[in-house]
This record gives C-alpha cells, sequence and structure tokens, in this order.
C-alpha cells in the first residue's frame, strides 16, 4: 500500500510493476495463462502512462511560462525611472524566491524525464518478450491442436 501512495505523489501513473523473472519463466515454459495477460494489458498501461506525463508535462510548461513572465515583470520595474518622493510598488515575489521556483520545476522536469525513460526501457522490454514469446511458442500451439 505505501507503494501505491508514493505512486500517487511522485506524478504520472506507472503502470504496476511487472516481474520480469517470472514472466521470462513463463515464457520459457510457454504458458499462455500466465504471458498473455501481461500483454493484453500493455496497450491501456501505455495509454494512462502517456496521458499522466503528457498532463504533468503540460503543468511543467504553464508554470514555466509564469516564472518567465513574473521574471521579466520585476526586471521590466528595476529599469523603470524612478520619480522623486514615489516608491515603486514592491514585487510580489523576488527574484530569489522565483529562482528557487524555478529549481522546483527543474527538478520536477528531471523526475518526469526519469519516470519517461524507464517507461520507454519498461515498453522495450514488454515488446521484446512478445516478440520472443510469439517466435518461441507458435509452434508449441500448434502441435497441442
Amino acid at each position: 500500500m505505501p507503494f501505491l501512495l508514493l505512486l500517487a505523489i511522485a506524478g504520472p501513473v506507472a503502470p504496476a510493476p511487472i516481474d520480469f523473472q517470472a514472466l521470462d519463466e513463463a515464457i520459457e515454459h510457454c504458458q499462455r495463462d500466465s504471458v498473455l495477460p501481461v500483454f493484453a494489458a500493455e496497450a491501456q498501461s501505455r495509454s494512462a502512462f502517456i496521458t499522466a506525463a503528457y498532463s504533468e508535462q503540460a503543468e511543467i510548461s504553464a508554470e514555466r511560462a509564469t516564472l518567465a513572465s513574473k521574471r521579466q515583470s520585476i526586471r521590466a520595474a528595476a529599469l523603470r525611472p524612478s520619480l522623486p518622493n514615489v516608491t515603486p510598488p514592491k514585487p510580489v515575489e523576488s527574484d530569489q524566491e522565483l529562482a528557487l521556483a524555478q529549481l522546483a520545476l527543474e527538478d520536477r522536469q528531471r523526475a518526469l524525464d526519469d519516470r519517461r525513460r524507464l517507461e520507454t526501457m519498461r515498453q522495450e522490454a514488454i515488446d521484446l518478450k512478445r516478440q520472443y514469446f510469439l517466435l518461441k511458442c507458435a509452434s508449441s500451439k500448434k502441435k497441442a491442436d
């Protein structure tokens, strides 16, 4: 249960972890009842991941644009000539606060990139295992018929 909570906090929905060793064993023994559900669930898993990753990337992009706009406003205000006896309005956020927000966004981006990289590797592994299963077990189905 803590693992599911971590996934909810971590960002895009990650598919349930696959026991690749057990999958390899099932493929070696052409155990269709064990192997086919893993492959059948793959399209839904990929669809859910890409939707969640897209949403996270869109949020990061929007926040980057907002931060850039705020930073530009702060700099523009600093360049305006000051009128005598008029105190310029203090920006809502300082450059330092915006820099910290930018660092947080960079951390989110790196985490999302890592999740994407792992998902790509997982997908490649499933695709290769599916190909191997089809090559190895196609002939055993014909023999069983």
